[in-house]
C-alpha cells in the first residue's frame, strides 16, 4: 500500500439498512479515485445491543435468547436480500448462516451451563462486527471493488482483560504491518475486536471501532484517519440537549480527549492516543451527510482558524456516582489516597473524576452506578480499621447525579471563566456538589443534580458561546394585562434581539381552566386559539410543577392576576431559584407573614422579585424609592395619588362637576370596576401605600392604614350599582361645600394619602393650589417624596397610574431588568 492511504470507519447508524450500505460504498467508491483506503466497520445499529441480550437472557435460563438471535437472522438476511442476488446472495446467505451457527452453539451453551463468563461474552459480542464486515466487504466486490473481508483478531494484540482489553502497541503494530503492507486491495476490518496472545477473542469497549481505526491508522502511517458517523462532527454540546449547540470545525487532541473522556460520545476516549502519537489528522465526518465539512483534530489549529472563545466545548456524564470518604484520621497521614487508589485499580474501577480539598479529610470520587456497590464494598474492606476505629468515617455515596466538564485549550490562563461558569449556574439555582480542575486548566469538570444537567448545559453554553441570551416566561393568567403584555413582547421581540442581544419567549401561559407550553416559545400571534383545558397540572400547584419539570434555564414567572393563592406561592417559586414578576398586589400587600416568607424566600435565593406595577402600574415608584434608599438619604414622608379613577374624580370635581354625575361618566368610560364602590371604597388605593409603607420598613398590616371610604355608610349595604348612582346625588352638595370652604383659604381637596413617622392615611384632604397633588388631570397618578436631599423641593413621580397597556409596559419592564441579571 502507497503513501496516500486513509483509514475509513464506518459506525454502526452509517450501516443499519441496505439503503445506508449503499451510501457507504458510495462514499469508498468516490475517495478510491485518489485515495488507498483500509475500511473499519462497526457492527450494524443495534446488534451488539441485540447480542448482550441474547447472552444475558441465555445465562439466566431465558430461552428468549433463541428469538433475539432469529431476530439478528431476520436482520442480516434481510439486508442481504437487498443487496445481493443470484449466487452471490447465496454466498453471502451462506456465510451469514455460518457466523450465526456459530454464534447460536455459543450462547446455547451458555443456556446450558448458566454461565457467563467476561471471555465467553466478548466472543459472543463480537459477532456484530464479523458479519458487518462480510456484508460490506461482499457488497463493495459487486460494486467491483476489489476488497477483502478480514477479522482483527489477526492484526490487534491485547492483555485478557477481556471485556475492556488494553492493546500490546508493539505487537500489534508488526502484525498490521505484516498484514497490509503488502496487499493490494481494499481491506474491510472488524472494528472492536482483537485477540488475546493465546488467540482468544477480546474487545476494546463499547464504540471500540475508532480505537481500532486509529491503531491501524498509526501502524500504517496513514495520511488521515476519517471516523464516519451519524452527526456533523463535535459539537460545543450534544445537540440533542442543547438546540443552539454549532460545529466546531477544528479542536485539538487534547480538546478531543478531554470531551470523549467526559461523556461526548462522538468518538472512542482512546481512539485519539495512537493517532496523536503518529501525528495523523482524525476527521469526524456524517456519512448521512457526506458535504458536511465536519471536525478536523489535530495537534495544531489552522492560523486562519482564530478561535478566540475560551471555551471550546461542553460534555457532560449523566449518570455518576459519588462517593466520599472522609474522617479526621486522614489529615495528615501518608498513604491513604495511595490505597485507596491502588485498590480500585486492582479490581479495575475506573474513576471518572477526583476531588480533595487542602485539609485532607475528604476524597470524592465519581464512579459509574453499574461499578458504585463494588467500589464502595471494597473500600470499606480495605479501610476497615480505620473505619471500626472511627479514625474514617462510614463511607457514603450519593447517587441521580451527573458531571458536566467545561474544555478549552484557551482556558488556560484566561481570567474569570470559573467565575463566569459558577455565576451562571448560581443564577439558575444549580448546586454544584463537587468540582475538579487539572492545573494544565483545559477542563473544569462538576457534578450536579442529573435532574439540572440538561438546564446546566444550556445555561453554560449560552453564557460562553452565545451573544444572544435566552429567558423563558412563564405566565399565569390570560386577561387584560396579559393579552397587552404578549403584545407588547411580540412586537419588541426582533429589536430585543438584535439591539439587545436577548431573546424573550413565552413558553408558558396558564388560567384557571386552560394552559399552553411549548419549550421552543408559544406562537405570541394564535396563543389564545391554541390554549387547552387543564386535564393534568390542575391549579397553581400544577402549574409549577409543569416549571419545576420543565427546569428551562433563565426561567421567569410573570403574574398577570389578582389571585391571592398565586402569591401565595412566590415564597416557593424564589426558593425553587426562578424569579419572579408580578402586577399582582395580594403578595406585597398581603398579610405580614406572607410578606416575612417572600422577603425571606427572596433573601435566602439566587432569583429576583419585581413588583414595581404593584403601586404605580408603569411609574418608576418602587425603583425609585429603592434608589432614594440605597443611595442613604432619609425619607421623611411620602405623599401622592395613587388610584387613576379617584384621581380622576377629584380632578373633575374641581373643575365644579358634580360629584355623582363625575362617578357615573368615569363608570360609562370604562375607569372604574364595574361597581364604583370598590374604587370609591379605596382599598386598592391602601394596599398600594401599605406596600410603600413596608418598603420604607415599617411592620404593617391592611387594617394599620387609616382609609376613609369615599362609599357612604348608609349606600354600603345590598344595594344595586344602578339604585347606588341613583341614590349619590345625595352627597353632591357635602363635596360642594367643600370645594367652597377650601377655596375661601386658597385651597383645594384631593383624595390623597401620606406615610409619616410610620403610619399611613387616606382620605379627602386639602391641599394648597399650589401643591403638585392640586396640579394632577385626567386619571394621572402621583407620588411626592419629602427627603433630606429633596426637602425644599420635594422629588415628584407623575403619570399615567392605570391602564392593561401601561400596566403591561411596566411588566414588561420589570422582565427586561430581570433578564439583565440573569444574562
Amino acid at each position: 500500500m502507497g503513501g496516500n492511504m486513509k483509514i475509513y470507519k464506518f459506525g454502526g447508524t452509517s450501516l443499519g439498512s441496505a439503503s445506508r450500505i449503499k451510501k457507504v460504498a458510495d462514499i469508498i467508491a468516490g475517495a478510491l479515485h485518489q485515495d488507498e483506503l483500509v475500511i473499519v466497520v462497526s457492527a450494524i445499529h443495534r446488534v451488539t445491543d441485540l447480542l448482550f441480550e441474547s447472552a444475558t437472557q441465555a445465562c439466566s435460563g431465558d430461552s428468549g435468547y433463541r428469538s433475539t438471535l432469529n431476530e439478528l437472522d431476520h436482520l442480516h438476511i434481510s439486508i442481504a436480500d437487498e443487496l445481493f442476488s443470484g449466487s452471490l446472495l447465496d454466498d453471502v446467505t451462506a456465510s451469514i448462516r455460518a457466523e450465526l451457527s456459530e454464534l447460536n452453539d455459543i450462547v446455547q451453551g451458555v443456556f446450558l451451563l448458566r454461565e457467563l463468563s467476561e471471555k465467553s461474552l466478548a466472543f459472543v459480542l463480537g459477532f456484530g462486527e464479523r458479519l458487518s464486515a462480510r456484508m460490506v466487504s461482499s457488497y463493495l466486490q459487486e460494486r467491483d471493488i476489489a476488497a477483502f473481508y478480514l477479522d482483527a483478531r489477526e492484526l490487534i494484540v491485547t492483555d485478557t482483560n477481556y471485556a475492556d482489553a488494553r492493546v500490546d502497541t508493539h505487537a500489534s503494530g508488526q502484525q498490521i504491518r505484516k498484514r497490509l503492507l503488502s496487499l493490494e486491495g481494499v481491506p474491510v476490518v472488524t472494528g472492536f475486536i482483537a485477540a488475546a496472545p493465546d488467540g482468544s477473542s477480546t474487545t476494546l469497549g463499547r464504540g471500540g471501532s475508532d480505537y481500532t481505526a486509529s491503531i491501524l491508522g498509526a501502524a500504517l502511517d496513514a495520511l488521515e484517519i476519517w471516523i464516519w458517523t451519524d452527526v456533523d462532527g463535535f459539537f460545543s454540546a450534544d445537540p440533542k440537549r442543547v438546540r443552539d449547540a454549532r460545529i466546531l470545525p477544528y479542536i485539538s487532541y487534547s480538546e478531543a480527549m478531554e470531551l470523549s473522556h467526559a461523556g461526548a460520545r462522538v468518538l472512542h476516549p482512546l481512539a485519539v492516543q495512537p493517532a496523536m502519537k503518529a501525528g495523523i489528522p482524525l476527521l469526524i465526518k456524517n456519512s448521512f451527510n457526506p458535504a458536511a465539512k465536519g471536525t478536523r483534530i489535530e495537534g495544531v489549529t489552522p492560523l486562519d482558524f482564530n478561535r478566540t472563545l475560551p471555551v471550546t466545548g461542553l460534555s457532560s456524564i449523566n449518570k455518576v456516582v459519588l462517593l466520599n470518604m472522609s474522617g479526621s484520621g486522614m489529615v495528615g497521614v501518608p498513604g491513604i489516597a495511595s490505597r485507596l487508589f491502588t485498590c480500585l485499580a486492582r479490581h479495575r474501577i475506573n474513576i471518572i473524576f477526583i476531588s480533595q480539598a487542602s485539609s485532607e479529610q475528604s476524597i470524592t470520587l465519581a464512579i459509574t452506578p453499574s461499578q458504585a456497590a463494588k467500589a464502595k464494598k471494597i473500600l470499606e474492606e480495605v479501610f476497615r480499621v480505620e473505619i471500626e476505629a472511627r479514625q474514617i468515617d462510614p463511607l457514603v455515596t450519593r447517587r441521580n447525579l451527573a458531571m458536566i466538564a467545561v474544555v478549552g485549550n484557551n482556558m488556560s490562563g484566561h481570567p474569570g471563566v470559573s467565575a463566569q461558569l459558577f455565576e451562571t449556574l448560581g443564577k439558575n439555582g444549580i448546586n454544584v456538589i463537587a468540582v475538579a480542575q487539572g492545573a494544565n486548566e483545559m477542563n473544569i469538570s462538576l457534578v450536579i443534580d442529573a435532574h439540572d444537567e440538561d438546564k446546566a448545559l444550556n445555561c453554560i453554553h449560552e453564557s460562553f458561546f452565545l451573544s444572544q441570551r435566552k429567558v423563558h416566561l412563564f405566565i399565569a393568567g390570560t386577561g387584560t394585562i396579559a393579552k397587552s403584555l404578549i403584545g407588547q413582547i411580540s412586537a419588541h421581540r426582533l429589536n430585543l434581539q438584535q439591539d439587545n442581544d436577548l431573546d424573550v419567549v413565552v413558553c408558558g401561559m396558564a388560567n384557571t381552566r386552560q394552559i399552553l407550553f411549548d419549550n421552543n416559545g408559544i406562537d405570541l400571534q394564535n396563543w389564545e386559539s391554541a390554549l387547552l383545558p387543564r386535564d393534568e397540572y390542575q391549579g397553581i400547584e400544577g402549574y409549577l410543577q409543569l416549571i419545576r419539570e420543565k427546569n428551562l434555564h433563565n426561567t421567569i414567572f410573570v403574574d398577570c392576576t389578582a389571585s391571592a393563592m398565586v402569591a401565595e406561592m412566590y415564597p416557593d417559586l424564589l426558593l425553587a431559584n426562578i424569579s419572579v414578576v408580578t402586577a399582582n398586589k395580594l403578595g406585597m400587600a398581603g398579610s405580614w407573614p406572607l410578606y416575612r416568607r417572600i422577603r425571606d424566600a427572596q433573601r435566602r435565593s439566587n432569583a429576583r422579585f419585581l413588583y414595581e406595577t404593584n403601586v404605580g402600574a408603569g411609574l418608576p415608584i418602587i425603583n425609585t424609592l429603592n434608589d432614594l434608599k440605597n443611595s442613604g438619604d432619609k425619607i421623611f414622608s411620602i405623599e401622592g395619588v395613587l388610584s387613576g379613577t379617584l384621581s380622576f374624580i377629584f380632578n373633575e370635581l374641581r373643575k365644579g362637576g358634580r360629584f355623582s354625575e363625575i362617578v357615573r361618566r368615569a363608570k360609562v368610560a370604562g375607569y372604574t370596576e364595574p361597581d364604583p364602590r370598590d374604587d370609591l371604597s379605596g382599598a386598592d388605593f391602601a394596599r398600594k401605600f401599605l406596600i410603600l409603607g413596608r418598603e420604607l420598613g415599617f411592620t404593617l398590616e391592611y387594617s394599620d392604614v387609616v382609609c376613609e371610604s369615599l362609599v357612604p355608610e348608609e349606600y354600603r349595604g345590598e344595594m344595586s350599582v344602578t339604585e347606588f348612582l341613583d341614590r349619590l346625588s345625595g352627597v353632591d352638595g357635602w363635596y360642594a361645600k367643600l370645594i367652597e370652604d377650601a377655596a375661601r383659604e386658597e385651597m383645594t381637596i384631593a383624595y390623597a394619602g401620606e406615610i409619616r413617622d410610620g403610619k399611613a392615611t387616606i382620605g379627602v384632604k386639602k391641599v394648597p393650589l399650589a401643591s403638585p397633588i392640586a396640579g394632577l388631570s385626567g386619571s394621572e397618578n402621583m407620588v411626592v417624596y419629602t427627603t433630606e436631599r429633596y426637602r425644599a423641593t420635594p422629588l415628584v413621580v407623575r403619570g399615567p397610574g392605570a391602564g392593561g397597556e401601561v400596566t403591561a409596559g411596566g411588566v414588561f419592564a420589570d422582565i427586561l431588568r430581570v433578564a439583565s441579571y440573569l444574562v
